[in-house]
């Protein structure tokens, strides 16, 4: 990277102290009417990503220490190396404002790290991206830049669903080749679908049916459903450990960006169909730290980042929400504290290692399961159980990144049909969210699935034998990733 004094980059830019403070963006009505977010693939959207081209250039261009610089906003999210060893680094022990403003915002991305609550996910990304586009309006001096956002879920023509759009990948495209990432996985660069080997695998359904924020007994909840799915799903397909599949790394390719545009959108989504976010004081008072586009540090709330509407931004689209399956019971509007509801576990198996093949798990009904696991079949002996069922993954454990995304099946024989295999499928599982060497074991961080209609819908009936969870990665996990899963376990609501 090269690098321009700081005295340089000011005038390259064309930045001034008059620029106005980033909290007036917040409390004030700074523009007369909602700002727009763009599909990266319309008109304005294209307009919007040459913009945001030049300025990741010139960005690109600045010292690590700038706090306009790619280097500094890649930190903000996270550091492929310790904070203290990074800003040793970039700052070489000297104090200086823009030393303290990287000791209070870089590697703040939530909840990626031990301890971290898991509902911060929504609301960090949201100030982390609205911060970032603020920056670039003034890098440009142009008021009204917008991040577009990829929408890379089916819905759109299969021309582009899942297609990383043609501007992140043109490298011999002058005004373009800033967006360019060279090690993202194979065929993604070359226009393949990032879904290719993954059908469905982008699909929003699944968050989008969610009706609570945070979770609930065994349901995970609509932010830890689009954070430990969806979300991790995407970096996965798009990149490597080098850039979008790995935390450390993730936000120096400058697709992140779009990617979190999008999620943000989908959280707004869920809002406008009627659901509602955390009202817990404890939450909304939790405050980060950002640089604002004056260089200086700012710090903001998570309760004044709930609502697009108060930010004074919109989208182009919005995310439907999802039909109910026919002869589904839909999930209850229950937005109390996740932990009052009561749950049963009904069978459990302990930790499992994932190695390159396909792994089998019997999961054993606990002493006191009498009878059969579910009585949802017709032909069950006794009163027909009208009872939830949620499978539970929880204590998810990496030594490294394995690079894959793993297919769960429930209770499908050895050698099944790809067609069998399709029928008993519960879900995906990825550990994008994991840190290598971590216990990612917190009470409300965990992943299920409901698993009530595939029993419906195929009668499966356990004995004290329980039943077995079939798991296939996508590929080759990365050699030494060593995944592995804490505790299975199935939860009747």
């Amino acid at each position: 990277m090269t690098s321009t004094p700081r005295r340089t980059f000011l005038k390259q830019v064309g930045v001034t102290a008059a620029l106005p403070l980033v909290p007036a963006i917040f409390t004030g009505c700074t523009y007369p009417a909602a700002r727009m977010r763009y599909n990266v693939l319309s008109a304005q959207g294209q307009a919007m990503t040459r913009k945001f081209a030049r300025a990741v250039e010139i960005m690109k261009s600045a010292p690590a220490g700038d706090p306009r610089s790619w280097i500094f906003w890649w930190y903000t999210h996270a550091i492929p190396v310790s904070k203290a060893a990074a800003i040793e680094q970039v700052f070489g022990g000297v104090s200086s404002p823009a030393e303290d403003l990287a000791q209070k915002a870089w590697y703040t991305c939530q909840p990626h790290q031990s301890g971290e609550n898991t509902d911060n996910f929504l609301p960090w990304h949201r100030m982390f991206i609205l911060f970032f586009e603020k920056l670039i309006g003034a890098i440009l001096r142009d008021d009204s830049f917008t991040l577009p956002y990829w929408n890379y879920s089916p819905g759109l023509p299969s021309s582009q669903s899942g297609i990383m759009p043609e501007s992140f990948r043109s490298p011999g495209d002058p005004l373009l080749a800033s967006l360019y990432c060279a090690d993202r996985n194979s065929g993604v660069n070359s226009g393949s679908p990032i879904d290719a080997q993954n059908p469905g695998l982008l699909s929003t359904a699944s968050a989008m049916a969610e009706t609570t924020y945070s979770p609930q007994g065994p349901d995970q909840g609509f932010c830890n459903n689009l954070d430990f799915g969806l979300h991790g799903s995407v970096h996965l397909l798009v990149g490597t450990t080098t850039n979008m599949g790995y935390i450390p790394t993730s936000a120096q390719d400058p697709v992140f960006w779009m990617h979190h545009c999008n999620i943000d959108r989908l959280w707004a989504s869920w809002n406008r169909a009627g659901n509602p976010n955390p009202t817990d004081p404890d939450f909304l008072s939790q405050v980060f730290w950002f640089a604002g586009p004056d260089c200086r540090a700012v710090s903001i709330k998570v309760g004044d980042v709930m609502s697009i509407a108060q930010l004074n931004y919109t989208y182009q689209e919005f995310e439907p929400a999802p039909f109910p399956l026919r002869g589904s019971t839909p999930k209850p509007r229950n937005h109390g504290p996740w932990a009052s509801v009561f749950t049963t576990t009904v069978a459990s198996a302990g930790a499992v290692s994932l190695g390159s093949g396909t792994t089998r798990i019997q999961i054993k009904p606990t002493p006191d399961i009498q009878r059969r696991l579910f009585d949802l079949s017709a032909a069950a002996p006794s009163v027909p159980d009208f009872s939830a069922y949620y499978l539970v993954i929880r204590d998810l454990r990496i030594n490294a990144q394995p690079e894959v995304i793993y297919a769960l099946y429930l209770d499908v024989s050895e050698g099944a049909s790809d067609e069998a295999l399709q029928a008993l499928k519960v879900g995906d599982l990825n550990f994008f969210q994991v840190m290598p060497g971590m216990e990612m074991d917190e009470l409300a961080r965990f992943v299920s699935y409901d698993i009530t209609e595939l029993v419906k819908a195929f009668g499966l009936s356990a004995s004290v034998c329980g039943v077995s969870l079939t798991i296939i990665p996508s590929g080759e996990p990365a050699a030494g990733s060593e995944p592995v899963i804490g505790s299975i376990t199935i939860q009747k609501v």
